[in-house]
């Protein structure tokens, strides 16, 4: 449990700009910064940050908020996850009701920044070596022949292990780095016959793999030809093409995608993640623009990949090998991803086609056109199995009854009966209850199958029968948020007093959540009075006492007091930039507010000749010339000789 008084201090102590930078390019406007926004696909910037408000705001979007909202937003965490996250970054410490708990919170987290930091520097001493070794040029020619440019290789930090036993031992040794931390971390094997560790990576190209907070967790290792000078008595057996680091503290490859953290906000941005499967592959369709990709690496496509995709997108486009081993892997991601709510598709490739070769034979545009055509995953395997029983009965009967498990993800009853329908049109059956009865089978087989229960996994998926005849489970996509995360999203109902804001009173206002120092002049004390709107009136005395309080706007806490306030999306957008510099503030003053009670008299007296008319439909004279008097005073008092003659008042 996160003490309350501590979110004001992780907020104040997070540089919002800081933070909003390690995701956008922000460029200054005036007292704020501007950029495309990490929330929505856009080519003009329409997102704003405001350092000293400590708050962003969409214009396109409506996305807003402080550091806490942006975070989870973007990262796709809990609102207590984001606290803790942004409190270590910002050194705030979060006190433990059990010191025993806390003591070993201190280590741990000892424990991994060290780990992190050894990572770090493993990684930047391949890269040294991609340039400065000998046998580097082997690396380099590697790169050269497979397309990638080296403005791709320094993004992704590509390296080369030196060839030898010991080149990474010794050099961690000279830099005071511990042997048994790295053979934890899987960078060094202890040696067997004497004492001693020696290099797991040696002569391979060097794929470093962030998590999706960019921390370096693993390595993945390409094997590389022998040096043409190296004696043959020193060659082993073939090398495995890729050696993937270990699972260690900092990685548990069930749950890192490669590529995430460099990918993540175009994914958030796009709203859909494209999954392909090599360290090439990965690499070349980032340098070919699509930078919304992303890998498993070293293992299949996992529920916990699922789960950290849907934190990012609602839409995933599966880009797999185009032979029969990329084909299985779709049968298996799907269920993974229908379990967590997330439409897939699936792109064709040509028979023995991987994305990097494609990408090389139709260029980024081929690939584009390939993805728009793209089926969704049912499509695609139905299609599958049509293919692979090739009009054979017995093995029709066998794809048929391999679709059945299939069919028994799909929550929704009418789609699963137009599915069974396709099968039936695609397999040239006209007996469609001939078809219903081998997807029945093909459950019922399934289930018969001894499994390792997954105790994350939705249940619902695997109930009911292919025949549609179940319930429907209706999911909901129910995200913990802060308040400030919730507020100014586009399907928000705007009110009428919303739409109906005075320009006048929305600059009036305006000024003074500029400059906060007018709320003690003499124009200050009348604002509220003058303003007709109570939404505004609120905003208004609402900011007014923060800066009593605090001295300044606390843009989370005004918008906190006024959650309910129909002004709200004005507001947020107000917050994140700043029109007026002292001067200019003043002098808009002095102009606005004799307008603005020009106006409060103006709607005065329209309300008062309202009455007049009243009162002389009523027949009651006697009051109908009192308020005319009333009336006529009040327009003599305020408004200019022209006014005064305007018959409209009458």
């Amino acid at each position: 449990m996160i003490p309350d008084e501590k979110i004001p201090e992780i907020r104040e102590r997070t540089d919002i700009v800081a933070l909003v930078q390690q995701y956008v390019n922000l460029k200054r406007v005036g007292a704020s910064f501007r950029g495309l926004c990490p929330f929505h696909a856009e080519k003009t910037p329409s997102f704003y940050v405001h350092p000293a408000r400590q708050f962003f705001h969409c214009f396109g979007c409506q996305a807003s908020g402080d550091v806490i909202s942006f975070y989870m937003r973007l990262e796709g965490v809990s609102f207590p996850e984001a606290l803790r996250v942004l409190a270590d970054r910002a050194g705030v410490e979060l006190p433990s009701l059990d010191p025993r708990a806390e003591a070993d919170e201190r280590r741990s987290k000892a424990k991994s920044a060290r780990l992190v930091a050894l990572m770090d520097a493993a990684a930047g001493y391949y890269v040294k070596q991609l340039s400065e070794h000998p046998l580097s040029h082997m690396a380099r020619a590697e790169l050269e022949r497979r397309g990638v440019s080296p403005a791709s290789a320094e993004a992704f930090r590509l390296g080369y292990a030196p060839h030898g036993w010991d080149g990474l031992a010794s050099w961690l040794k000279q830099h005071g780095f511990g042997a048994a931390d790295a053979e934890e971390l899987g960078l060094l094997v202890a040696r067997k016959s004497r004492d001693g560790h020696y290099d797991r990576f040696r002569h391979r190209l060097m794929f470093p793999v962030s998590d999706h907070m960019g921390r370096i967790v693993a390595f993945s290792g390409r094997v590389l030809d022998p040096p043409p000078d190296e004696p043959l008595s020193d060659r082993m057996e073939p090398a495995a093409k890729y050696v993937n680091s270990p699972e260690n503290p900092l990685y548990h490859k069930g749950s890192v995608l490669y590529g995430l953290h460099e990918g993540r906000v175009e994914a958030r941005r796009e709203g859909w993640v494209l999954v392909c499967e090599g360290n090439f592959d990965l690499v070349a369709l980032h340098q070919a623009g699509f930078k919304n990709a992303v890998a498993p690496l070293g293992t299949a496509f996992t529920a916990d990949h699922a789960r950290l995709l849907k934190r990012y997108a609602q839409r995933v486009v599966l880009l797999f090998d185009g032979d029969k081993a990329g084909r299985k892997a779709v049968g298996a991601a799907y269920p993974l991803l229908q379990a967590q709510g997330i439409a897939a598709r699936v792109v064709r490739l040509p028979e023995g086609d991987d994305p990097d070769t494609l990408l090389r034979t139709e260029g980024s545009e081929g690939l584009e056109r390939r993805i728009a055509a793209a089926p969704n995953v049912l499509e695609f395997l139905i299609d599958e199995r049509v293919a692979e029983a090739g009009g054979d009965p017995a093995q029709t009967a066998r794809s048929i009854e391999s679709l059945g498990p299939i069919l028994a993800q799909v929550d929704n009853p009418v789609e699963v009966r137009l599915y069974i329908e396709r099968v039936a049109q695609k397999f040239g059956i006209a007996d469609i209850d001939a078809v219903r009865a081998q997807l029945r089978r093909g459950v019922r087989q399934d289930r018969s199958k001894p499994r390792r229960q997954d105790p994350s996994s939705n249940a619902s998926a695997r109930r009911g029968d292919a025949d549609g005849v179940r319930e429907s489970s209706q999911r909901s996509d129910a995200h913990a948020q802060s308040p400030t995360s919730r507020r100014g999203q586009s399907d928000t109902p705007t009110s009428a007093s919303a739409r109906r804001l005075s320009p006048l009173e929305c600059e009036v206002v305006g000024v003074f959540l500029d400059q906060p120092s007018l709320f003690d002049s003499e124009e200050g004390g009348n604002v509220t009075e003058l303003l007709t709107n109570p939404d505004l009136r609120r905003i208004f005395q609402s900011a007014r006492e923060i800066v009593t309080e605090r001295g300044a706007i606390d843009a989370p806490t005004l918008l906190e007091r006024l959650q309910d306030n129909s002004a709200l999306p004005w507001l947020e957008g107000r917050l994140a930039v700043q029109e007026h510099e002292l001067e200019a503030a003043k002098e808009t003053l002095r102009t606005g507010i004799p307008r603005l009670v020009e106006e409060r008299v103006t709607g005065e007296l329209s309300r008062m000749s309202e009455e007049i008319q009243a009162a002389r439909r009523a027949g009651d004279e006697e009051r109908a010339m009192v308020l005319t008097r009333e009336r006529d005073t009040l327009r003599r008092s305020v408004l200019s000789p022209q006014q005064t003659t305007n018959p409209a008042q009458r």
